[in-house]
């Protein structure tokens, strides 16, 4: 991908649309397979003026993973800034006005809350889970920038049948993968879907920030999800 922004002189005023990117061409090994989830965007660094006072907050941007398009991370990164010296009234209207522009864009309804805090994850309450693996140090490469992405990887099966030394070698083996966050989970759901026995089979990676913005792609074989929006400490 030709990078449309990166190294560039960007002014909110002029660069604020966003870019979208469609998720046909990175599932076309899918076929029909039903895949639910989430990709979460946690956004720290966004800003706007709460009657005429400078305001910051934390938002969580859930995109659907069934939209036809997600946003390129360098266009959000932008759009979300052009709205630093923009006065509202209430926090309810800025949010509703983003709810609305990206949820056109990713033609699907994508839902934004500001959020004050973050539950980090503890095994410890997954001790009855025997499904549960982590993978820390997930490494993969930005096709965009060609730089590194970092990670940790949940994987949950309600059947215990997973081969951990497997899957670990696989999840090393990309380490040069050229992929966005969303397509290196789904390649990782692929593969344990296709190479194991699984019932339930639900993964999550946890991925470090990159311009104020960390993107957490959950993807499961089922609609109610075993992972929510937790925070590791090195994000």
């Amino acid at each position: 991908m030709k990078p449309k922004y990166l190294g560039k002189h960007n002014s909110s005023s002029r660069n604020s649309s966003l870019d979208r990117i469609s998720r046909k061409e990175s599932r076309k090994d899918f076929n029909e397979f039903e895949l639910f989830g989430l990709d979460i965007w946690n956004a720290y660094e966004f800003s706007y003026l709460l009657n005429g006072k400078p305001k910051i907050v934390v938002l969580e941007i859930s995109i659907p993973s069934n939209s036809k398009y997600t946003i390129e991370s360098k266009s959000m990164k932008l759009f979300l800034n052009s709205f630093f010296n923009k006065n509202f009234a209430k926090q309810a209207e800025v949010i509703n006005i983003l709810t609305k522009r990206i949820s056109k864009k990713c033609n699907s309804e994508v839902k934004i809350v500001s959020r004050s805090s973050f539950k980090t994850f503890d095994r410890n309450n997954f001790s009855n889970k025997p499904g549960l693996l982590v993978y820390k140090g997930f490494r993969s490469i930005c096709p965009v920038t060609a730089q590194p992405d970092w990670g940790n990887i949940y994987i949950y099966s309600s059947t215990n049948t997973l081969n951990k030394t497997e899957i670990y070698n696989f999840l090393f083996s990309l380490r040069n993968h050229d992929g966005f966050h969303e397509h290196c989970i789904e390649k990782i759901f692929l593969y344990i879907n296709e190479t194991f026995s699984v019932d339930h089979l639900e993964i999550c990676g946890r991925f470090l920030r990159r311009g104020g913005i960390d993107i957490n792609p959950i993807r499961s074989s089922q609609k109610k999800l075993f992972f929510t929006n937790f925070r590791e400490f090195n994000q």
